[in-house]
């Protein structure tokens, strides 16, 4: 068993302290998409016959929940990972990952009127 881990630096070689490693820009700016997309492209297509109220019936939902998120309004929450692991095969943590990705992208910027509980480094 090999300890690589898949890493996208324009330099991968062990004996390079990570602060020196130069690391590539995604070419979509670093932008994560709403796990919506992600559910319209791998799985929606899949059912393109069923009707959305029919899909939100298959999930347990109610049609206007599947509207709110594949209108990227609601989040993947547990509680509706399980439902979309259960529905398409896709591992609950896999939802639960593009929901925290999508958020860290959204959140981390964010501007807010916050004062440091103590000096620190970024």
């Amino acid at each position: 068993m090999t300890n690589k881990m898949n890493v996208n630096f324009t330099e991968k070689a062990a004996e390079i302290p990570f602060s020196e490693l130069e690391l590539k820009k995604r070419p979509d700016g670093g932008f994560r998409k709403h796990p919506s997309d992600f559910f319209k492209r791998n799985s929606l297509v899949r059912v393109a016959h069923l009707t959305n109220q029919e899909v939100a019936a298959r999930l347990g939902i109610t049609s206007t929940h599947l509207s709110n998120f594949l209108n990227e309004k609601v989040s993947v929450d547990p509680f509706f990972a399980v439902r979309l692991s259960k529905a398409t095969g896709i591992d609950m943590g896999t939802w639960l990952e593009l929901q925290r990705q999508y958020d860290v992208y959204i959140y981390e910027n964010m501007e807010c009127d916050v004062q440091p509980l103590y000096p620190f480094s970024r």
